[in-house]
């Protein structure tokens, strides 16, 4: 039996979260190469990037498709997904930052991916609270 929020609008974040996790993650098992050209440029084909991508693929399915089927089935859980979602997003902002020697549109756009996601994923907990 699904449990359903009776805070409809205050789901429509935290299921966008969801998805957009969940989107970039499969994008990243399916194609790699193609998923991490922005990031990683021409070494985006290199089998260690590519498998490096799969498991950051996996991570992004697990927190953002569980987000989203618990904006509709575990209600309770959201806020802990979020705050997960946030976690490994500052640590990725961070690494991103820190990491000696990453080209510039590296380090720019992953702090800017990974800092967005902060950003979104904050966001939405406060919209839990609406």
């Amino acid at each position: 039996m699904a449990v359903r929020s009776d805070r409809g609008t205050g789901r429509r974040l935290p299921e966008a979260v969801g998805l957009a996790r969940a989107a970039i993650g499969i994008a990243h098992m399916v194609a790699p190469t193609r998923a991490n050209e922005l990031l990683a440029g021409t070494d985006a084909a290199t089998p260690t990037t590519r498998a490096a991508a799969r498991t950051f693929g996996i991570r992004e399915i697990y927190i953002g498709g569980g987000l989203f089927a618990a904006t509709s089935y575990a209600p309770r859980v959201v806020r802990t997904l979020l705050r997960v979602g946030v976690a490994v997003d500052v640590w990725d902002t961070a690494a991103f930052a820190l990491t000696a020697d990453l080209p510039r549109r590296t380090r720019v756009a992953g702090c800017l991916i990974a800092g967005g996601f902060v950003v979104a994923g904050i966001a939405a907990e406060t919209q839990l609270d609406r």
